[in-house]
């Protein structure tokens, strides 16, 4: 994960109550602000570069990254939580946008969802907390059975080392690697379906 950027560090607490300030030391790459929004929305940010990657972890941690760049050098002044999470969506979106012009290893996987965000989310900005995409991750982790949703939510969410996973399941590390593949194909079907769904 990206580390905040090494600025003077301040002891002003920030909050959601005082957006403004917030912006303002990221801008300013205050390392109160930056933990503040990582203990906050770090998983939120992880979820929805996940889903933006239709499941693919390289990809998604990439595009996690470049969001976070794009927050430093770039987030003006916002009035409040729902306008902030929008922006930060809309920097998501563009820095997926970003790794697929790009190409290299990023191009074939994100082209493949470039349909679905073209139909399944264009009603997304005016809603940003409640999008089709969130809501496609949402139906397809549903989707699988208690033991793929714990594997995706530990692994990609929570960022459990694979040993440790294995540990809690009482499986090999190469058990937990081969299930955890499986589990990506199967949720990037599932993504693919709902928001085929959403479009209709």
């Amino acid at each position: 994960m990206i580390e905040a950027p090494p600025q003077e560090r301040a002891t002003t607490p920030y909050s959601f109550a005082d957006v403004p300030a917030l912006c303002a030391g990221l801008r300013s790459g205050n390392e109160s602000a930056f933990r503040f929004l990582h203990e906050q929305w770090n998983t939120r940010i992880l979820r929805y570069c996940f889903a933006l990657a239709g499941g693919n972890e390289a990809v998604a941690m990439d595009c996690v990254q470049a969001t976070y760049l794009r927050i430093f050098k770039q987030v003006r002044s916002l009035p409040d939580e729902a306008a902030l999470w929008h922006w930060i969506a809309l920097a998501a979106r563009s820095a997926a946008a970003d790794l697929h012009r790009v190409g290299g290893r990023y191009r074939r996987a994100l082209q493949r969802f470039t349909d679905w965000l073209q139909h399944g989310f264009g009603r997304a900005r005016e809603n940003p907390g409640e999008s089709q995409l969130f809501s496609a991750l949402d139906r397809a982790l549903a989707a699988l059975d208690a033991e793929e949703r714990f594997l995706v939510e530990a692994r990609y969410f929570r960022r459990a080392p694979l040993e440790e996973i294995a540990g809690e399941l009482s499986l090999s590390v190469r058990a937990v690697e081969g299930r955890l593949a499986r589990t990506r194909n199967l949720l990037r079907q599932n993504i693919a379906a709902a928001l085929r769904d959403e479009s209709l």
